[in-house]
């Protein structure tokens, strides 16, 4: 929705501002963070990583502002690290977990592309 500054009114299919589809997408990992942490134990990170992903694809895939995406699967995979992987926000422990935080970026390179596909689709129409 946009505001017209001249009439006054809302123009309904509008671009969203960056910043609204930044604070929507960080609702949606930490939604997505607090199901996994509460489906699956902290020995199970294959499991919790899953469950980013699709949050994250499925992110990727609805969200047209790359910048979004971008900002929103960064904040997603240090969320992960620090505390699906590890305890308090602890970013720089060792361990694989920034290994599976690169499959939460692949998933939304993957929701992305998939975005992109169906535009293409839709104009070749």
């Amino acid at each position: 929705m946009v505001v017209h500054w001249e009439q006054k009114t809302t123009v309904v299919g509008g671009s969203t501002p960056t910043g609204v589809s930044v604070a929507f997408g960080w609702v949606v990992m930490i939604g997505a963070a607090l199901l996994a942490g509460a489906l699956f134990s902290s020995a199970e990170l294959p499991a919790r990583t899953l469950v980013m992903c699709l949050a994250a694809g499925g992110y990727a895939a609805v969200v047209a502002d790359l910048r979004a995406v971008i900002a929103v699967t960064g904040l997603g995979m240090a969320t992960f690290v620090g505390f699906l992987a590890h305890r308090f926000g602890d970013l720089n422990a060792g361990g694989d977990a920034w290994s599976y935080a690169m499959v939460i970026a692949f998933a939304a390179t993957l929701g992305a592309g998939y975005r992109w596909l169906r535009s293409v689709a839709a104009n070749a129409d």
